[in-house]
């Protein structure tokens, strides 16, 4: 018959779920062998993943601290376990200053500053490591996952490999890589914050355009604006534009005699994915212009082809040259502006304003254009409102999504068998070369899954068996759902005593819900529940 030392061995080479690449070490149990009262938790938070043993952390100190006043016990006096007992060395995390490191130098190094990840609301965001852990292959699948644009964006790194029960970031949710069908987009990590967005698409409508080999905006302005073309570059600046000064032919063929400052941006991703939407065969206008054209993006187009035209004694009149796009195009642009409240026309390839609808217009874009384009603007309109900098300040970038191929590198040889992980305060994830990607381990102590559970539970089985408790006190909702086979909560269950085969049961609260706004009540009937425990022990 196996001993509890033989089960705690065979619980610490355990490989059967995902978990088991997070964790720094098994959390089997700790306390009195023979004991007469069991108590059996939940899942090991970071402090118990680190020290090995349950309840190390506050919720450990509130237990002993309840125990000891209501039972009079020690935790040398009885026994503790839970129900729950874990990349490749070389794949690239993304640091908080944007750099990119290795994610084994990260772990061996016990690097405990920022990495990227991606908040709540989809946006990209610093957030600090508090975990580190490094594990062996121990016969699982290996993928390598490489992104369609990153085949063409011209910069950046393109792929990763994961073993496949490692989750990414979908469009839906967190799938495990050995799930992902073909032709899944998941999370790059690498996309535009809204500024970015506004600045390229005002841009592409106006005279920017996208390189056909690789993805990087270009444009080009006269010398006279070349204010504009530094303000605009900042604007890209996360997008690391370089602005250059060169001469070109004012008519084919002729000398190269017109000085023009040009804006060129690295390649990046997202705007591969972008010139999808703008070009076919031809420069083209997508068709969600007409829900998404917003005053900021309306300014850096009027800036860009926009013209005042004054003809005194008439009252001035704005147009945009639209040369380059069709009649469906202009349509497109037409409803769009309709949407911000102005009536253009169009006839000769531009779109016309009315006298009218151009102090509209001037009134819609003066808090967006800076002193360098102000003459653009209706001459009233330029006095009465200001150009305000805070509409251009920087937000973080969007996550972006892409499609992804997913290759098995199971079978390839490798020297290296180690996979490496961490964990991310806050958000639970971290930016990779290959995409977003979670923690390993129960992030932030989050709810076991049913299949984690499942996988757990023969080993809690044993430890019941080979202890033999006279009663059991269960923690929390999953210790308690487990060991009564029950769907209801704990609130429910909770005051009253069980069996569990020869053995008593009393299920109360675990002790971080009043740790975590459960406050007086929630002590209150844990003391209730180790009292009714303290009577079944004294009925044995």
């Amino acid at each position: 018959m196996p001993t509890l030392l033989d089960v705690e061995a065979e619980a610490r080479e355990c490989v059967r779920c995902p978990l088991a690449e997070g964790r720094t070490q098994v959390v089997f149990g700790v306390g009195n062998p023979n004991a007469d009262l069991m108590f059996v938790g939940e899942a090991p938070g970071r402090e118990e993943d680190l020290k090995g043993e349950p309840f190390v952390g506050r919720a450990g100190k509130l237990l002993d601290q309840l125990v000891l006043e209501e039972m009079g016990l020690s935790r040398e006096s009885f026994y503790i376990g839970n129900v729950l007992k874990c990349l490749r060395y070389n794949a690239q995390v993304q640091l908080g200053d944007g750099s990119w490191e290795r994610i084994g130098r990260l772990v061996r190094n016990r690097y405990a500053g920022d990495v990227m990840s991606v908040d709540t609301s989809g946006k990209l965001v610093p957030r600090r490591v508090v975990g580190w852990h490094a594990s062996p292959l121990a016969g699982r699948r290996v993928f390598q996952l490489s992104f369609h644009s990153a085949k063409r964006c011209g910069a950046g790194w393109s792929n990763v490999e994961l073993t496949g029960d490692h989750p990414v970031l979908t469009e839906d949710s967190y799938v495990p890589v050995q799930d992902l069908g073909e032709g899944a987009r998941i999370a790059t990590g690498q996309g535009l914050s809204r500024l970015a967005k506004d600045v390229v698409y005002g841009s592409l409508l106006g005279d920017g355009n996208l390189s056909r080999k690789v993805a990087y905006l270009q444009e080009a302005h006269s010398a006279k604006q070349a204010d504009y073309a530094l303000f605009k570059a900042d604007l890209l600046a996360d997008l690391l534009p370089t602005v250059s000064q060169y001469q070109i032919a004012a008519v084919v063929g002729g000398p190269k005699e017109q000085d023009v400052v040009a804006i060129r941006t690295a390649a990046h991703r997202a705007l591969w994915t972008v010139r999808q939407e703008f070009y076919g065969a031809e420069k083209r206008v997508p068709q969600w212009i007409a829900d998404d054209l917003n005053p900021r993006m309306l300014a850096i187009w009027f800036m860009d082809d926009g013209h005042l035209r004054i003809r005194p004694p008439r009252q001035p009149s704005a147009e945009i040259a639209t040369c380059c796009f069709n009649a469906d195009d202009l349509a497109v642009l037409q409803k769009g502006l309709a949407r911000l409240g102005l009536d253009a026309s169009i006839y000769n390839n531009r779109i016309h304003f009315n006298v009218f609808q151009t102090r509209r217009l001037s009134e819609l874009i003066a808090p967006f254009v800076p002193s360098p384009m102000r003459y653009k603007l209706h001459p009233e309109i330029e006095r009465e409102r200001s150009f305000d900098p805070t509409l251009f300040e920087r937000t973080e970038a969007e996550v972006f999504y892409d499609e992804v191929d997913v290759v098995e590198t199971t079978h390839r040889p490798r020297t290296d068998t180690t996979f490496f992980c961490i964990d991310v305060e806050d958000t639970h994830n971290f930016v990779t070369t290959g995409g977003v990607v979670h923690n390993c381990r129960p992030p932030g102590n989050r709810d076991p899954k049913p299949e984690e559970i499942e996988q757990c539970r023969p080993y809690l089985e044993a430890q019941v068996k080979l202890i033999g408790p006279k009663v059991i006190v269960t923690l929390g909702n999953f210790a308690t759902k487990l060991l009564l086979n029950t769907a209801q909560g704990i609130t429910k269950v909770r005051g009253q005593t069980y069996d569990y085969g020869d053995v008593k049961l009393v299920p109360t609260f675990h002790p971080s819900a009043a740790l975590q706004g459960g406050g007086s009540d929630v002590i209150s009937k844990m003391r209730a529940d180790l009292v009714r425990a303290k009577q079944e022990l004294a009925k044995c």
